[in-house]
């Protein structure tokens, strides 16, 4: 289990949720892996009841599974949860980017060139699998960000947890992962440029590489699946 260290002024509900959110997240709690409260509070050195409200949480949020006499454990990867939420970030990334090439100012243009740098020194150096995750979706997050779209991008986050599994798993499989820097950097460019045109193409593109992947993910990873 990772990211077990508390942060500064963390509180233990908070500090419980999170680390089992990311852990989930990031795949070290693999889909359909059951899910222990006693082993949680025993590992985080908590009670067992911010545990259960963690998991309480954590279903609402379709990330966990409780079956009443049979256990509790991480949801498996919903494709149609999946498509959806493709469906609506494809839609609102679209409208987003064209604001941003009508708007966008040159102190965000310097945030969006630093964290491609960061991207490309991540694959360089063959840098941790989260730090890379994380990149990508921050790059995203400063361009919804920028627009006033903060709430926006935290909708979109809340109903993309079986999506971004998903997109975790082809960041570990790390085969489209020179392609996904090379969109960013071209979305990048479509912003300073104001240039419309490939808006749709781009985003088509970029939102669903993972699609490459399908057959090999299910195929390697068939348990991970519903």
């Amino acid at each position: 289990m990772k990211n077990v260290v508390r942060n500064f002024k963390e509180n233990t509900r908070s500090y419980v949720y999170r680390v089992m959110k990311e852990n989930i997240m990031y795949l070290q709690l693999k889909p359909g892996q059951n899910v222990s409260e006693v082993e949680f509070s025993e590992k985080l050195g908590v009670s067992r009841t911010p545990v259960r409200e963690a998991i309480v949480k954590l279903s609402d949020e379709k990330l966990i599974d409780v079956y009443p006499q049979r256990g509790t454990f991480v949801s498996k990867i919903d494709l149609d949860a999946v498509e959806e939420a493709f469906y609506i970030r494809n839609l609102i990334e679209k409208d987003v980017l064209r604001l941003a090439i009508k708007n966008f100012d040159e102190k965000m243009l310097k945030e969006l060139e630093k964290n491609i740098y960061l991207q490309k020194g991540n694959l360089d150096l063959e840098g941790d699998t989260i730090e890379r995750f994380y990149l990508d979706n921050e790059f995203h997050r400063i361009i919804y960000s920028a627009m006033g779209k903060s709430r926006t991008w935290d909708a979109i986050k809340y109903m993309s947890t079986h999506y971004d599994r998903l997109r975790f798993l082809d960041v570990i499989e790390g085969k489209t992962l020179n392609k996904t820097v090379e969109q960013h950097n071209i979305i990048l460019n479509m912003i300073k440029n104001k240039d419309e045109k490939i808006v749709e193409k781009i985003v088509d593109e970029h939102l669903a590489n993972y699609k490459d992947e399908m057959g090999v993910f299910k195929e390697k990873y068939p348990e991970y699946f519903l």
